[in-house]
This record gives C-alpha cells, sequence and structure tokens, in this order.
C-alpha cells in the first residue's frame, strides 16, 4: 500500500491508549453526573445503556434528557495525573510523512491538554475536530461521513490518499469506509473488515514511517 497523506485518527484508546485512564476519568465522571442529576434511577438507566448499546453508557445522557454540555464541562478540568509524558511516542508519531489529523467525540480543550501532557506541540497535528460549545453533543456520535470529507476538502487531498485509523469500527471507521478511506482497525478485536488491522497505535506508527 502506498504511503498515506493525511491520517485521520480516533483520539480516545486509539492514539491514547490507555484504558484505565478513560475508567476512571471518563466513566467516573459521568457516573458522577448522572447520579446527581437523576439519582439511582439515572443509573439504572446507565447501567442498562452499557449492556444494551456495547458499553456506550453515554447514550444514558440522551435517554434522561441531561445535556452533553454537563459532562463535558466535568471533563475538559479534570486531573490528569494518569497520562504520562512520553517523547518516544511523539517521535515516532512526528516522523509519519503525513499530514495528521484528530476526530473525537472528546471535549477540544482536553484533546489539547492530554496532547501536551504527552509531550505533542500544537503544530504537531493540523486538524482536530472533537466536541465545542455550543453544540448539542459530538458531531461524532452521528456517525455520519460527512466530518471525515470536510477535513479532506479543508486539507486539500483525495480520498485515495487518506488512512482513518481507529480501534472502534462502527464510531471510527465504518463512516470513513462508506466513502470510500481506507482504513486502519487497531486492537485484538478483528470484527468487520478494515484494511489493515494492528494490535497497537504504535506498531501502526512503526509500519508507516519505514
Amino acid at each position: 500500500m502506498d504511503k498515506p497523506k493525511l491520517i485521520i485518527f480516533d483520539f480516545d484508546q486509539t492514539l491514547v491508549e490507555n484504558p484505565e485512564f478513560y475508567k476512571k476519568v471518563y466513566s467516573g465522571t459521568l457516573e458522577r453526573l448522572i447520579l446527581e442529576e437523576r439519582g439511582e434511577y439515572g443509573m439504572e438507566v446507565l447501567r442498562n445503556c452499557r449492556k444494551n448499546f456495547d458499553g456506550k453508557g453515554e447514550l444514558a445522557l440522551f435517554a434522561l434528557n441531561i445535556p452533553f454540555k454537563y459532562w463535558a464541562d466535568m471533563l475538559m478540568d479534570v486531573n490528569l495525573e494518569m497520562i504520562i509524558s512520553d517523547r518516544e511516542f511523539v517521535e515516532n508519531i512526528n516522523k509519519l510523512k503525513a499530514k495528521k489529523a484528530i476526530y473525537s467525540g472528546s471535549p477540544v480543550k482536553l484533546i489539547h491538554r492530554i496532547l501536551e501532557k504527552i509531550g505533542f506541540l500544537k503544530n504537531d497535528f493540523d486538524f482536530i475536530v472533537g466536541w465545542q460549545d455550543p453544540e448539542n453533543f459530538p458531531v461524532k456520535w452521528t456517525g455520519s461521513p460527512l466530518i471525515f470529507e470536510k477535513i479532506i476538502k479543508e486539507m486539500g487531498f483525495n480520498k485515495e490518499d487518506v488512512l482513518a485509523v481507529g480501534d472502534n469500527w462502527e464510531t471510527d471507521l465504518a463512516p470513513a469506509n462508506a466513502i470510500g478511506i481506507k482504513t486502519i482497525l487497531i486492537g485484538k478485536n478483528k470484527n468487520n473488515n478494515p484494511d489493515f488491522c494492528f494490535n497497537s497505535v504504535s506498531e501502526f506508527v512503526e509500519y508507516f514511517s519505514r
């Protein structure tokens, strides 16, 4: 496969592989918010969403009519002590001979904070899409390929020049695949039909940095 000119990374659990951080911070703040806003009834709805929708507890916000902004405000100011500096990873990402974009459902402010904590500079990524006020919810939750088309158009590339990289087929890769972008699935779950699979984003970076 020809080397890509643009790589669009998912952020959570793809570019930043830290299950304990996401469990403590994302799940923890979501549970605290729902308990505060809707009590034990809300917690039951949360458990049902996680059980019936592949662990996606955040869907309980819709069911309980809790604005996403409430959760985003909590996330943007979380303690990042579990995120560690990783100079080697930063250097390896920057070796990629391609423009780099991030497409995430996380708040943009939090994405920037995490990137800085890891050791990235502001210009290490050329385009970042995430939740921003006053959006009602992250655009990524829609599963629409339109944002991929927007990123490609604004950065001046053709679909044939682009790779989408993510750990979840449904949210990270299927929308890209729908418009003809090649897909890279990260992780040990090899469901669906991505163009390539790698066990980790570091393995992917090593392969495409050669």
